[in-house]
């Protein structure tokens, strides 16, 4: 039904343009009723993908303002912490939540096991956050940060910048009340890139 509805309306935009340039008298006028026809459903999706450009080289991808040393461990509250974390990357604690809900620790013993505790209260100084977008914003950041927890500092972040399109394109995704994607930045950062970039764990230092 919304395919039908949308070529209606590009016929009938194509109609009107086309009856528009057969009442105008002169060549000149003509060509530029069939130019303005051509911009109008055009002419900011040209310059959005322009501005995307110059939004994703400003602040699009990873950008790391302080590297911190002899780290013990962070909080991630957005994932359940993983073994990975401590036997591969080498970082002693590291806290997160579980599925259920509840906030969990993950930590190494002096016999090189790990040990899960529940129901804990987060006290690592470093927490990996998600930053979540406004999907009404015709270009909607989102991503993900590293901060320190007692003075709000941000050590690194990584933004992904999506641009939903022109007014058109915007309009015929509203007709399925989805979000265009017209342009993005990328590549994505992965998580273990962010954190292991920003956060040394002691044994590399």
């Amino acid at each position: 039904m919304g395919g039908l509805l949308i070529l209606f309306l590009i016929g009938l935009y194509v109609w009107g343009a086309y009856k528009l340039v057969r009442r105008t008298p002169t060549i000149w006028g003509k060509a530029l009723v069939v130019i303005a026809a051509i911009l109008i459903p055009t002419a900011d999706a040209v310059y959005g993908h322009y501005k995307l450009k110059e939004m994703c080289t400003a602040e699009g991808g990873l950008q790391i303002y302080r590297v911190v040393e002899n780290v013990e461990g962070f909080d991630a509250p957005s994932f359940r912490p993983d073994d990975e974390w401590i036997l591969k990357y080498g970082y002693r604690v590291v806290e997160g939540v579980e599925l259920g809900g509840k906030r969990s620790r993950l930590s190494l013993g002096y016999d090189g096991k790990t040990t899960r505790e529940m129901g804990i209260t987060p006290v690592a100084e470093y927490v990996y956050e998600m930053e979540k977008g406004d999907s009404h914003d015709i270009f909607d950041r989102s991503g993900t940060h590293i901060r320190v927890r007692s003075t709000g500092e941000i050590l690194s972040r990584e933004v992904s910048i999506n641009y939903a399109g022109g007014w058109f394109e915007r309009f015929i995704n509203g007709i399925y009340a989805a979000r265009g994607a017209a342009g993005t930045c990328g590549p994505t950062v992965s998580i273990h890139e962010l954190i292991t970039r920003t956060l040394k764990p002691i044994h590399q230092g």
